[in-house]
């Protein structure tokens, strides 16, 4: 297995055939999750019993709260492209934020992908925490985030009566590398718990700005058979599309996780 660097976030991970890891294969993988927070494995071959073998590398694979997962592998959600009206990732987020425990691991798998268009982008939130102004981190330190599932909800036909919050810290450490990461997404975030509305959005702004500074960005474009798993516990990741009608599938799946502290 060797590593190439790819940005100020993610590594590249070579020679590697996925179905046929061998056991000093597991704990490199492992810690180059950890140490890069974005791992890519091209050219791989996987269907979704594969795919589902492989996130075990992270934990329980999970059925989305939401969203219904493919037949005979509910963990698994098949992303498709319905046009960009339809288009629902076009914001920076980490993943279901709204549970209590939400997922440490996100893997995305590419069965079919246009030529142009279509990029993820995947934004370090170490980086952005470790860039932010100190007068604002220490004001902001030991406050809380409400985040709610409202919007996912509506989009997929559910009744916002049924929407739920819940509080995580606006600063997360990592319970593995214990480093201190932003954790608040535009996507799911609604206020900063104990600030009046004027002064919770302003911070949010700065925070949400803040998350998506270029200089902690990492563009993956999608070749057919790459797949790329992320931290979601200290990244985000924003889905371009600026493909048209063109054919896009991906295949999709979360692991378990823990309480952020």
């Amino acid at each position: 297995m060797d590593i190439k660097e790819l940005g100020p976030i993610g590594a590249e991970l070579t020679n590697l055939d996925l179905t046929q890891l061998s056991k000093e294969d597991i704990p490199h993988i492992r810690q180059s999750f950890l140490d890069y927070s974005v791992i890519v494995f091209r050219n791989q071959n996987l269907n979704p019993i594969d795919l589902k073998n492989i996130s075990r590398l992270w934990g329980k694979a999970l059925i989305h709260p939401v969203f219904k997962g493919i037949e005979n592998h509910p963990e698994i959600i098949e992303i498709r492209n319905y046009g960009e009206k339809y288009h629902t990732n076009a914001h920076w987020h980490s993943d279901v934020t709204f549970e209590e425990c939400p997922p440490d691991a996100t893997l995305l798998y590419s069965l079919e992908v246009p030529e142009e268009g279509g990029d993820t982008l995947f934004s370090s939130q170490y980086l952005a925490y470790e860039d932010l102004d100190m007068d604002l981190k220490s004001s902001l330190s030991g406050k809380l985030a409400i985040h709610s599932n409202i919007g996912v909800l509506m989009l997929s036909g559910g009744d916002p009566k049924d929407a739920k919050t819940v509080e995580h810290p606006i600063f997360r450490e990592h319970p593995e590398t214990g480093k201190k990461a932003l954790y608040v997404t535009e996507a799911f975030v609604k206020s900063i718990k104990d600030l009046d509305s004027a002064e919770s959005r302003r911070i949010l702004d700065l925070l949400y700005k803040q998350a998506s500074k270029e200089e902690f960005i990492y563009r993956h474009k999608w070749s057919n058979g790459d797949l790329v798993v992320w931290d979601n516990r200290s990244v985000q990741h924003y889905a371009e599309h600026g493909y048209g009608d063109a054919t896009r599938t991906m295949h999709r799946l979360t692991t378990s996780g823990s309480k952020p502290f």
